[in-house]
């Protein structure tokens, strides 16, 4: 057995839990940052994100259209930048749910997929009320851009992270 390996194992489960958290999200940030993430990836998902959130807007009966990362209509235009795009709290439910220990990968999945759902949903109807604020509640937008949105949202993420832990707590607590 590798020395690695006996260290590992020797770690308590709160300590494999924030050891593998941490290196986790270093690897999300180092990708996030990355020329291939910025070249490739970015931008094709801020404007899937517009499509869809204006899709929202359009089916709420506002008269918005999109192009690229932007949500525009004839009062206001919201443009969808890195760091408004919900990847970052998605990423912190995503990392908290693979370090966690003593669980089957397959458990993971199921809580992976229906969190990347709902957080993915929320996040473009999150981005369908920024645009709704600054059609209705110019003076409050910026807060609501910087500070409101994104604490909800991760808060959201953190609550989501918390319920499948007492899902899998209560799995374990049926077994004999």
């Amino acid at each position: 057995m590798s020395y690695l390996k006996i260290w590992w194992q020797a770690k308590s489960p709160i300590s494999r839990f924030l050891i593998g958290f941490i290196g986790l999200m270093l690897a999300f940030y180092i990708f996030y940052y990355s020329p291939i993430y910025e070249s490739y990836i970015m931008d094709p998902l801020l404007s899937v994100q517009a499509k869809f959130s204006n899709a929202i807007l359009n089916a709420m009966g506002f008269d918005t259209d999109s192009s690229g990362d932007i949500i525009a209509g004839s009062d206001f235009r919201v443009s969808i930048k890195n760091g408004c795009d919900g990847i970052e709290a998605t990423a912190l439910y995503i990392c908290a749910i693979l370090a966690f220990p003593f669980v089957a990968f397959r458990s993971k999945l199921k809580g992976l997929f229906y969190g990347i759902l709902a957080l993915s949903i929320l996040n473009l109807f999150r981005i369908a009320g920024l645009y709704l604020a600054g059609v209705y509640w110019k003076s409050a937008f910026e807060f609501l851009h910087l500070h409101g949105g994104v604490i909800v949202f991760t808060m959201f993420a953190i609550l989501l992270w918390l319920i499948w832990v007492a899902q899998i707590k209560s799995q374990f607590d049926k077994k004999p």
